[in-house]
C-alpha cells in the first residue's frame, strides 16, 4: 500500500521536488521516514555547505528565512529541514509565511511538526501559494497495520507464516516504529529469504506461541473449552505481557466479523471484500467462528464483550479485569444464544 512517503519518492526520484513541505500529522514514524529521504536528497559532497538540519526551537523565523535566501554552493540545490516545529507554537510558522509564498525555487524547505497541527493558517495558505506541498501524516487505521506489516517484512525480503504474522501483531499493536523496529531485528537474526515463524517470533521477540491472542482466538472459535480456559488462566497469572485491553479487542474483531460473514452472500472471496481482508486465507478463524455459533450466539456474546469492557474500566465493577475476562470466556463459551 503506498503512504504518502511513498508518493515523496516518487516525486523525489521523478525531479518534481517543490521548493516547501510541510509535514505535520500524528504518524509520527512516517514524518521520520520523510525527514531521512529530505536529508538524503543532496550527494553527500554537497551536504557540509548546502544542508541544514535543525529544530525549531534553536533558530528564528527571520534565521530561517535568511538561511533559505542563501545561493547554494557548487551545487544545484539547498536543503533546509526545521524539525520538532510543535514547539514553537503557530505564531512562529506565521512568521514564515512571507518567504513561503515566494520561495527561493533553489532551496527546499522542509518543515516538519508532529501531534495536532499549529494555529498556522496564515502559513498553510502561504504554503500552497508558493507552490509548496502540505501533507497530513494521520495515525493509521487498525485497519491498515496488517498491510504496513506485511510491507514491512516484504521490504526486508522476509517471508512469514499467517500465525506469525498475528502474533507480531498482537505484541506491537499499533505503534509503527515498534513494528518496524522488530522486524528490522528479525530481518538481521534470520537473513534475507528466511521466513518468519511462530518459534523465531517466539525467540526473538519473547512472544509464547502457545499463550497468545492468536491461540486463545482460534481455540474460542472452535469452542475448546480446555485450551481457552487454560490461556485465559496464563492471561492472569501474566498480566503485564497480555494486556486485557489486547484480549477484548481480538474476541470483539472475531465475533463481529463472524456476523458479517454470516449475512454476506456469496463464497469466501465475498466475505473477505466485504471485511477489507487481503486474502481469503485470512478467514480461517471467522469461518470456524461462524460454523460454531448460531447468529444470535454471535449478537449476544458481541454484547457480552462490551459489558465486559464497560466493568473492566471500572463502569459498574470494581473486580480485577483478568477475572473479569475469565468470567467472559466462560459466558462465551456457554453461551446459549436467544430463539428468534
Amino acid at each position: 500500500m503506498d503512504t504518502p512517503v511513498d508518493n515523496i519518492r516518487k516525486h523525489i526520484s521523478a525531479g518534481k521536488i517543490a521548493p516547501v513541505y510541510y509535514l505535520h500529522g500524528e504518524e509520527g514514524f512516517f514524518i521520520d521516514e520523510a525527514l531521512d529521504l529530505f536529508a538524503g536528497y543532496l550527494p553527500e559532497s554537497d551536504r557540509p555547505f548546502n544542508m541544514f538540519t535543525f529544530y525549531a526551537s534553536e533558530k528564528s523565523p527571520d534565521d530561517v528565512m535568511d538561511i533559505c535566501r542563501r545561493y547554494p554552493m557548487m551545487s544545484d540545490r539547498l536543503v533546509v529541514i526545521v524539525k520538532e516545529a510543535q514547539t514553537a507554537g503557530g505564531r512562529w510558522l506565521n512568521k514564515l509565511a512571507p518567504y513561503v509564498a515566494s520561495p527561493s525555487t533553489s532551496t527546499v524547505l522542509v518543515v516538519a511538526a508532529r501531534g495536532e497541527n499549529p494555529a498556522c493558517k496564515e502559513f498553510i495558505n502561504a504554503v500552497k501559494k508558493g507552490s509548496g506541498v502540505d501533507i497530513e501524516f494521520k495515525k493509521e487505521k487498525e485497519s491498515n497495520i496488517n498491510a504496513i506489516l506485511v510491507d514491512f517484512l516484504n521490504s526486508r525480503k522476509l517471508r512469514y507464516e499467517p500465525k506469525a504474522l498475528e502474533m507480531i501483531r498482537e505484541y506491537v499493536g499499533t505503534d509503527l516504529s515498534r513494528i518496524y523496529n522488530e522486524v528490522a531485528k528479525m530481518s538481521v537474526a534470520l537473513g534475507q529469504g528466511a521466513t518468519v515463524t511462530p518459534e523465531s517470533v517466539e525467540s526473538l521477540i519473547g512472544i509464547s506461541t502457545e499463550y497468545n491472542n492468536y491461540e486463545l482466538k482460534r481455540a474460542i472459535a472452535g469452542r475448546d473449552y480446555v485450551k481457552a480456559i487454560k490461556i485465559a488462566k496464563h492471561f492472569t497469572a501474566n498480566q503485564k505481557n497480555n494486556p486485557w485491553v489486547v484480549t477484548s479487542l481480538t474476541l470483539f474483531d472475531l465475533f463481529s466479523s463472524a456476523l458479517v460473514a454470516y449475512y454476506t452472500p456469496g463464497g469466501d472471496q465475498n466475505i473477505a471484500k466485504a471485511l477489507a481482508l487481503r486474502g481469503t486465507w485470512q478467514l480461517s478463524d471467522i469461518l470456524l467462528c461462524k460454523a460454531k455459533y448460531t447468529p444470535w450466539q454471535l449478537i449476544d456474546i458481541i454484547s457480552l464483550i462490551r459489558r465486559f469492557d464497560a466493568r473492566a474500566k471500572g463502569n459498574g465493577s470494581r473486580q480485577n479485569a483478568y477475572m473479569l475476562q475469565e468470567e467472559l470466556i466462560m459466558d462465551i463459551l456457554t453461551s446459549p444464544g436467544r430463539r428468534s
